[in-house]
């Protein structure tokens, strides 16, 4: 453990703008959302019943865990700052755990008097210490905001719990790993397992399930109606196990390698004569993963479809459910879910292009872009290898869900055609991806995160809590503005073009300043 002390303050150093601002943004999503219902909703009994009766919605956000303004908070976006915190965490400890190694800077910290485990114990402490910090701040920030203090801080409680979880899950991915890249997609692949069961759970109503999911135990918490918190005894459990886990791989591994030892390349070179073809190299593993995972996704979700049933349409909070996510009067509940997945699946199907194009800054860093480009291959042509990849990539995984959904359901070109209008609102993000990378490249893995989380919150949560109608922030953010195919809407090609456009003129930005800047 020697030097635990001295890279923690490192570890400390480098995330002092960021871990502010995630938990900024934590805060924001649970008290801001507690004053927006204050002020705008009048009946919170009424508004939790209706929701309460929306199966769709219970999938998403998961149940009502009281009828109150502050459990309604909860409701609403305490699902989405479980599953943020929890990737954050996952990114934080692989960035200083596996990210030092495959960058060589842990071996040259390690020829110092630095301890095996210690990089590994700085990443924790700061990691778990942040989740921590976080869920006091949103428990301090509920209880200003007027909620009730044991309900406050159950839910801090829950929150942090979650972190912790998934900061050990961090740790045991990057001891399995070689690449810093592969350690987030089988951390990922958790969190993703994770939340699936807890999404069957609550739509199938299948309470069980939720036992077998981290999310689902901060769930069962239930802040503001049971305060169960002795259920956050296997959240720590869980995190200790993994951690314990992680400890013990790593007094077995080489520095530098992982456990799961990456398959050697062929012998020859006649599989990599093109830039095209190295990039299918590079990628045909992260994108073989996201295509099982969504066609499972699919199946799952659509195998769902047949338990949500319909609602009474009384009410101004279902109507504006309709209003918002059905544009026919004939839409039913089931057609509503099936847009709603069919978003969903775009959002997070948008996290693709922007790993792949980031594979060409780790590629830069490493300095093995600069020897491809010493032999007679331009930039251009190297970058399009990897653009190519993350856009036919994106259409493929969301190709596959929409048949897998389809299959599950009994409409299989109906429900394909949902997901791939997603396609084009996919891009846009790839073309800011590509726009970072050519500009400014240093700055490109923060702009891309950046631009992927403002994209899933801003329209449906951060804009209504910062007092900006629904209705009006939807159109800074690109998904819900494609036309709602599943549920009523016909197919209009306007806001395709204009996406299509928008990544089109990203692209060749991110190209000109790509041409235009040093290789670093």
């Amino acid at each position: 453990m020697n030097g635990t002390w001295t890279l923690t303050k490192l570890v400390l150093r480098r995330e002092r703008l960021i871990v502010p601002l995630w938990v900024l943004l934590l805060v924001a999503l649970a008290a801001g959302q507690l004053q927006r219902y204050a002020a705008g909703i009048g009946d919170i009994g009424a508004f939790a019943r209706e929701m309460a009766a929306n199966q769709a919605l219970s999938a998403f956000a998961g149940e009502v865990p009281a009828p109150t303004l502050a459990g309604m908070a909860v409701w609403k976006n305490g699902d989405a700052i479980y599953t943020i915190l929890a990737l954050i965490m996952i990114l934080t400890v692989v960035r200083h755990t596996r990210g030092e190694e495959e960058s060589g800077r842990a071996e040259l910290v390690g020829a110092g008097v630095i301890g095996r485990f210690a990089p590994l114990t700085a990443a924790l402490a700061v990691a778990c210490g942040s989740s921590v910090l976080a869920g006091l701040s949103v428990a301090v920030a509920m209880i200003g905001a007027g909620a009730a203090a044991a309900g406050s801080v159950a839910f801090g409680a829950a929150v942090a719990a979650v972190g912790v979880v998934f900061a050990g899950l961090g740790a045991v991915a990057a001891q399995l790993t070689q690449t810093a890249r592969i350690a987030v997609g089988v951390a990922g692949l958790g969190l993703g397992v994770s939340y699936a069961l807890r999404f069957a759970a609550d739509g199938s109503g299948v309470a069980a399930l939720k036992w077998l999911s981290p999310q689902g135990w901060s769930h069962l918490v239930r802040p503001y109606g049971d305060d169960n918190v002795v259920v956050l005894l296997l959240s720590l459990g869980c995190a200790g196990a993994a951690i314990a886990v992680a400890y013990l791989l790593l007094a077995r591994r080489d520095l530098g390698h992982g456990l799961i030892p990456e398959r050697p390349g062929p012998a020859g070179s006649t599989g990599l004569r093109s830039p095209l073809r190295l990039a299918w190299r590079l990628h045909k593993g992260l994108l073989t993963g996201w295509i099982v995972g969504y066609a499972v996704a699919g199946l799952v979700f659509g195998a769902l479809a047949a338990s949500i049933g319909e609602v009474s349409r009384q009410g101004e909070a279902v109507a504006e459910f309709f209003r918002r996510y059905t544009a026919s009067p004939e839409a039913s509940m089931s057609d509503a879910y099936l847009w709603l997945i069919a978003l969903s699946l775009g959002y997070v199907a948008a996290l693709y292009p922007l790993l792949a194009l980031l594979r060409l800054r780790a590629e830069e860093q490493s300095g093995r872009a600069e020897l491809l480009l010493a032999h007679p291959v331009g930039r251009l042509r190297w970058a399009a290898g990897h653009l190519v990849l993350a856009l036919t990539g994106s259409a493929a995984i969301l190709a596959v869900a929409g048949l897998t959904m389809g299959l599950a359901i009994g409409d299989p070109l109906g429900v394909l055609g949902g997901t791939l209008v997603q396609v084009p609102a996919v891009w846009v993000l790839a073309g800011v991806g590509v726009a970072a990378f050519g500009l400014l490249p240093k700055a490109a893995a923060a702009i891309s995160w950046g631009a992927y989380l403002f994209v899933n919150l801003f329209g449906e949560v951060l804009g209504p809590i910062l007092g900006i109608d629904y209705w009006i922030a939807k159109f800074l953010v690109p998904f819900p503005n494609l036309p709602m195919v599943l549920s009523g809407e016909d197919f209009t090609v306007t806001p395709v073009l204009i996406m299509i456009g928008l990544t089109a003129a990203l692209v060749a930005v991110g190209l000109t300043g790509l041409r235009r800047r040093p290789i670093i």
